[in-house]
């Protein structure tokens, strides 16, 4: 068996990428083991500019086209499922107007166990709740419970999810 790293993980635990990945990063990223992207057909792109955090847990699958960019921190815990053409911003890029500092961000965090659906965006500063899920084509503002399934533009409550202690999504 193959080990690497200071810990000593198997290949098996080494991210797995299908397509095209692209990186740009000047930051910090760091990826637990067993992550998934997907690439194909549309690429999948990680942008973490210099002095920002991208962390992504274990057992984490992020779709094709997804887009992540990382001003200051984005945080994806563990066995979370992304789906394709989402994208998760932790700053606006731009000034809406002259009051607005254009290079301000407000960090994301992405708990376990949470399920993004296709063509949704995650707006600075949202944490989203552990086993949460987000429908698709939502756009998430404000912070999301645990257990709940948010859907629409904005993201609202459409109910609680029964979600028993340890269980985590296939």
């Amino acid at each position: 068996m193959i080990r690497f790293g200071k810990g000593g993980h198997s290949l098996r635990e080494l991210p797995w990428i299908k397509g095209k990945l692209y990186v740009n990063k000047s930051g910090t990223i760091r990826i637990g083991k067993r992550v998934r992207f997907v690439g194909k057909p549309w690429a999948t792109q990680l942008t973490v500019e210099t002095g920002a955090v991208l962390e992504i847990g274990d057992n984490t699958f992020i779709n094709a086209g997804v887009g992540i960019a990382a001003r200051h921190r984005v945080t994806i815990g563990s066995n979370v499922k992304i789906g394709p053409r989402t994208s998760i911003l932790d700053s606006t890029y731009h000034q809406l107007d002259v009051n607005d500092d254009p290079s301000s961000s407000k960090p994301i965090v992405i708990r376990n166990n949470v399920w993004i659906g296709t063509r949704c965006t995650i707006l600075p500063g949202v944490t989203i709740g552990e086993n949460s899920v987000v429908a698709a084509g939502s756009v998430v503002n404000k912070d999301v419970p645990k257990n709940v399934l948010v859907a629409g533009i904005p993201a609202k409550i459409i109910r609680e999810l029964e979600i028993p202690a340890g269980w985590i999504r296939e």
